[in-house]
């Protein structure tokens, strides 16, 4: 893919034990975004590597922000970086 873009997201807010890395699983399929999400329990936040497309990118962070039925997110930090182009697939890292 010519136009593959990267981001770096880290997500706040009621995050844990919630389903949110399920949640972002689906959205990342739903708009073709490969990478993985983990909790990061020493910063307290869900950490997100994507890349893709930046439409689908731009998409993809909207809905992971909008959060899920279970989660409040309190605030969303979007860094724009390099992409790998070594992922194939989206992981859940538990």
């Amino acid at each position: 893919m010519k136009d593959l873009k990267a981001y770096s997201i880290r997500i706040y807010g009621r995050v844990f034990n919630v389903g949110f890395r399920r949640y972002v699983h689906r959205y990342a399929l739903q708009c073709n975004v490969v990478g993985y999400v983990e909790n990061d329990h020493d910063d307290g936040c869900v950490h997100i590597e994507a890349e893709g497309a930046e439409d689908d990118l731009v998409r993809f962070s909207i809905l992971c922000g909008e959060g899920t039925p279970y989660s409040k997110v309190v605030d969303i930090k979007i860094e724009t970086k390099g992409p790998s182009g070594s992922y194939s697939d989206f992981e859940e890292i538990r």
